[in-house]
């Protein structure tokens, strides 16, 4: 087992703005390097990017245009429209042009599609059970208040990002 949570530094952040920017950043950096390390080792299994993954998932919410799930996934339309391209090879999605817009294109999961999608989520979902059962009960809130803070940090430094 490792102590990646052991390396929180005592009481740095209390003696002024700034002296934690090296602990915060080194920390995130390892919270990046975990939750990549995750998603492939969950998706290995099911031979898709992460890429492919996340558009199963949006997707499995409702069906999209081109340019709303490009948007979504902040990816450019032709990089969208390749991933796009490999999924419908595959019988998992489905073009079809919009009944008002004939130029608009939609996109959303067939029957195979839907049962991937379902399988990557419950997947995700049993990961991050396995998560919070190992965080303590009482601090479960605390955690989600840090993250949400750290989202939102993120957000506020990079407002045209993400």
């Amino acid at each position: 087992m490792t102590n990646r949570g052991k390396d929180i530094p005592n009481e740095c952040c209390q003696q002024s703005e700034n002296c934690c920017v090296e602990e915060v950043g080194t920390m995130v950096q390892r919270l990046v390097r975990i939750i990549h390390l995750f998603e492939r080792d969950q998706i290995k299994p099911y031979g898709f990017t992460t890429s492919q993954c996340y558009v199963l998932v949006e997707l499995k919410k409702n069906n999209l245009t081109m340019n709303e799930l490009s948007e979504k996934m902040n990816l450019t339309t032709s990089t969208m429209t390749r991933i796009i391209n490999n999924l419908v090879r595959d019988g998992l999605i489905e073009r079809t042009r919009d009944k008002e817009d004939r130029r608009v294109v939609v996109v959303g999961l067939t029957s195979n599609g839907v049962a991937a999608a379902n399988q990557l989520e419950s997947s995700i979902i049993e990961y991050y059970g396995k998560i919070v059962a190992n965080l303590p009960a009482g601090q479960i809130d605390e955690v989600l208040k840090s993250v949400s803070l750290l989202i939102e940090a993120f957000d506020k430094a990079n407002p045209n990002c993400c």
